[in-house]
């Protein structure tokens, strides 16, 4: 096993995670939504998977990450245009406090 090619697969990750973060505005790993949450895994999921498998080239890991990041940005410019599409994937808010009053039956199904 190459330890320069698994250095640079680690150096590709960790550029494209940063790359990420500061081009969607979050700025940290931190999930603020389900489809964070969700990228956050693939990521790891991807990095992990390519770093020790030799067969899988510097050249493929690197358009690998590149369409993760455009599926990923993709979904983002498409829930932040569509309500809808919004809810389905990201849910929506639940009152549990309203006008000081404790709603019991939907904390309850909260926790």
């Amino acid at each position: 096993m190459d330890y320069w090619d698994i250095a640079l697969k680690f150096i590709v990750g960790l550029i494209t995670i940063v790359l990420q973060i500061n081009l969607s505005g979050k700025g940290n790993l931190a999930p603020s939504n389900a489809i964070d949450q969700v990228q956050n895994y693939i990521l790891g999921g991807i990095i992990g998977g390519t770093i020790y498998n030799s067969q899988i080239t510097n050249l493929q890991f690197i358009v690998i990450m590149l369409i993760w990041s455009v599926i990923v940005f993709t979904i983002k410019f498409l829930t932040s245009q569509n309500t809808t599409l919004n809810k389905l994937i990201n849910g929506s808010p639940q009152v549990l406090i309203s006008n000081g009053i404790i709603n019991v039956r939907r904390l309850s199904k909260m926790v």
